[in-house]
């Protein structure tokens, strides 16, 4: 084995030594690849970027413009005084007829239009409080104040949430 071993040595030794006086030289790289923007892919594919850019800057300003009712009843709704209760309600109405249009909503009133707001908006409680509403409406009996601030954030909520469905 140790014989075997030798031999395979001295042979590998020999082709190393047929080959050492056959030098390659200096080995030379190209030169790196230039990268440009000069393809047409590059033009066309900033203009698709800047094309939908454009096109979803479109419809979120469109969804602002369509949205800017609900920006104006919560600043009529933050505006709301203790002894204003009630306005709640107007608010409520003309922000419901902007969204549902007067043929739908014009003449609801009582639980109709409470079930209403409450069937149109998301996590929307305003049945639960009906008789304080109507006490305060009919009767002119000022709402107690906890009640005053479930019905006030049950509006809010009802205007940030209300889904307009046609």
């Amino acid at each position: 084995m140790i014989q075997l071993q030798d031999s395979i040595a001295t042979a590998s030794d020999t082709v190393a030594n047929a080959l050492a006086p056959f030098e390659m030289g200096k080995l030379y790289e190209p030169d790196p690849v230039q990268f440009t923007f000069e393809t047409i892919g590059w033009p066309v594919l900033g203009g698709l970027i800047l094309l939908g850019l454009l096109i979803a800057a479109y419809f979120w300003y469109r969804h602002y413009q369509r949205n800017f009712y609900r920006r104006e009843a919560l600043k009529s709704l933050d505006s709301i005084r203790p002894d204003q209760a009630l306005e709640i309600f107007v608010v409520l109405k003309r922000t419901a007829i902007h969204a549902f249009g007067r043929d739908k909503v014009g003449a609801m009133s009582g639980i109709e239009w409470l079930r209403f707001l409450e069937q149109t908006g998301k996590n929307v409680t305003l049945v639960t409080q009906e008789k304080s509403i109507q006490t305060a409406i009919y009767q002119a009996v000022p709402i107690a104040p906890d009640v005053q601030r479930q019905i006030l954030s049950n509006a809010k909520q009802w205007v940030r949430t209300h889904a307009v469905k046609l």
